[in-house]
């Protein structure tokens, strides 16, 4: 399982009591990606307070220990840093770089940054949190990727999310072809004279549609989300790197609804479907929407699902997705931190991705990572 350091409070300036200061604080908590679990174990924090290359750090480091809820960081800081503009970075390595991701290690806890803020400009930083992560394929060092901050799970990175990640980072990697064939793999390496057209229903904040846009050239990558999520699809579309080539537009999609024209009328090549079967009400309606975006004539198009397993009610999607006519293609598991096993005797987390097909043989697996 995956924790994430996130803003209960986002950071703010106070007066203080000294002259020419002025106090900045913050809370943050260690949840699990539905926030339905605090992180149960010790953990020293590194917090990094920014402004113009000066760097402030709270007076005695803050340690999350087990059994909190939250945590609040004070920073003093002077009249001229105050005036900004400030960030700040909390996480559980120095320097704060970005977080480790891979298919073979996975962040145990994922840091978190404000957005700016300062006394000359806004004295609380805004309701989003910046996650980076190192991904470090074709050209693309980091990926930068927004939340909000509010109660809303639905524009928040989910743990299948960093899992699809990573297997696509796998496969974009320089490798030898793989003893089995992988469908996936030899879409996105084959050549090509036009663009790979994506599309990713329940996109959310958009990480898996827009880290593919920047790790893959000549992608164009069409985001699809309820209208609530369009706002923060919308700034992580327009923060991108993209690689060479490659496009991305965002679109409301509601399942139960009419398809938009600009829907209906492209053809896609893969479908990304990441964190969407937790809720076994929305299944139907999600795999009528596949069954119409990946029509009866088109062969070769692979939908990508990424999920981590929740509870039983999930299983009723692969039912669905074969009665409407689509088969397994390819499999694989990404293992996800096991920080937690051994002191709460869990099993091992994984995430597991799934290929299917209008057409192809069934059963086709493949091995898992670690």
């Amino acid at each position: 399982m995956v924790f994430y350091i996130r803003f209960l409070k986002v950071p703010k300036i106070f007066p203080s009591n000294a002259a020419f200061t002025f106090i900045v604080a913050t809370t943050v908590t260690l949840t699990s990606d539905l926030g339905d679990e605090f992180l149960a174990q010790d953990v020293e924090l590194f917090a990094h307070l920014a402004c113009n290359g000066v760097i402030h750090t709270p007076p005695h480091r803050p340690k999350w220990q087990a059994g909190m809820r939250a945590l609040r960081f004070e920073f003093c800081v002077s009249n001229k840093d105050a005036a900004g503009p400030l960030r700040l970075c909390i996480s559980s390595h120095s320097p704060s770089g970005p977080d480790q991701l891979s298919a073979t290690r996975m962040p145990e806890l994922v840091s978190a940054r404000s957005g700016s803020f300062g006394v000359s400009t806004a004295r609380e930083a805004p309701r989003k949190v910046e996650r980076r992560l190192d991904i470090n394929v074709s050209g693309c060092a980091e990926l930068s990727i927004w939340e909000e901050t509010g109660e809303s799970i639905a524009r928040h990175i989910w743990d299948a999310s960093l899992g699809l990640v990573a297997h696509l980072r796998f496969l974009l990697l320089p490798q030898p072809a793989p003893a089995t064939p992988s469908p996936l793999r030899h879409l996105l390496h084959t050549p090509r004279s036009t663009p790979l057209r994506v599309l990713e229903l329940g996109a959310g904040c958009g990480i898996v549609g827009l880290a593919l846009a920047q790790m893959r050239s000549d992608s164009h990558v069409m985001l699809t989300d309820l209208p609530e999520a369009m706002n923060i699809l919308a700034l992580n579309a327009s923060t991108a790197r993209l690689a060479s080539g490659s496009q991305v537009e965002h679109l409301p999609l509601d399942w139960d609804a009419e398809r938009p024209e600009s829907v209906q009328d492209k053809r896609f090549e893969l479908v990304l479907v990441s964190d969407c079967t937790y809720n076994a009400d929305s299944l139907p309606a999600l795999v009528r929407t596949l069954r119409a975006v990946v029509r009866d004539e088109e062969e070769g198009v692979l939908v990508l699902v990424a999920m981590k397993a929740r509870h039983e009610s999930e299983k009723v999607f692969f039912g669905l997705i074969a009665g409407a006519g689509f088969v397994q293609v390819e499999y694989c598991s990404v293992s996800l931190p096991d920080r937690l096993r051994g002191v709460q005797g869990r099993s091992l987390d994984i995430v597991e991705i799934y290929a299917f097909s209008r057409s192809g043989r069934n059963g086709q697996t493949g091995k898992p990572y670690g």
